[in-house]
């Protein structure tokens, strides 16, 4: 989990902000576990959008594999890993895992 929560932030600081301007993320946890993280940049790229989650595809030039990688750790775990757009016009991503008993 922690590197799900990790390459989430890592890539809303690297291609959540628009050259020269800091970043701006927002993460929040859920009293039901669900962690978003939101940025204020120019957001998700049509071209790429369906690809989001594949190995080795990136549309900035990165490995392509973090984001990858954090939706193989939500299915590992039962959840789910979905992308959207922020209510910043950014990127918006929603980490949910199954409530444990």
């Amino acid at each position: 989990m922690r590197r799900a929560v990790g390459n989430l932030l890592d890539n809303a600081l690297a291609h959540g902000h628009a050259p020269g301007v800091p970043a701006d993320v927002l993460l929040t946890v859920g009293r039901d576990g669900t962690v978003t993280v939101e940025d204020a940049g120019p957001g998700l790229p049509p071209e790429v959008a369906g690809a989001l989650f594949e190995r080795f595809r990136s549309g900035s030039g990165s490995t392509g594999l973090g984001l990858s990688i954090a939706s193989w750790v939500a299915h590992v775990h039962g959840g789910t890993l979905t992308a959207g757009r922020s209510a910043a016009g950014g990127a918006r991503f929603v980490l949910r895992l199954p409530a444990s008993d």
